[in-house]
């Protein structure tokens, strides 16, 4: 059976990352590395996605487009702010 047209496959290849307090601003740039298994299945691209929805709450994620360096394990990606 193939998805519909508008459906996306997509697989959790990292843990849930909290970060916080919300609001908060840093005054340089910080780096966030955040495992990852992609690895595990090569044909898999990375996608990074984020929301600012209260993790108790329904949520819509939505992709993040940053510069993003990869490596086997990991991800890192610079934030400025939660």
């Amino acid at each position: 059976m193939l998805p519909a047209p508008n459906m996306t496959r997509e697989a959790m290849l990292s843990p849930l990352v909290m970060c916080g307090p919300q609001g908060l601003v840093f005054l340089r740039p910080v780096t966030l590395r955040l495992p990852h298994c992609a690895n595990a299945v090569p044909s898999l691209g990375l996608t990074i996605k984020a929301t600012d929805t209260e993790a108790h709450l329904s949520t819509d994620w939505d992709q993040i487009h940053l510069p993003a360096t990869t490596t086997l394990n990991t991800v890192a990606v610079k934030v400025d702010h939660f």
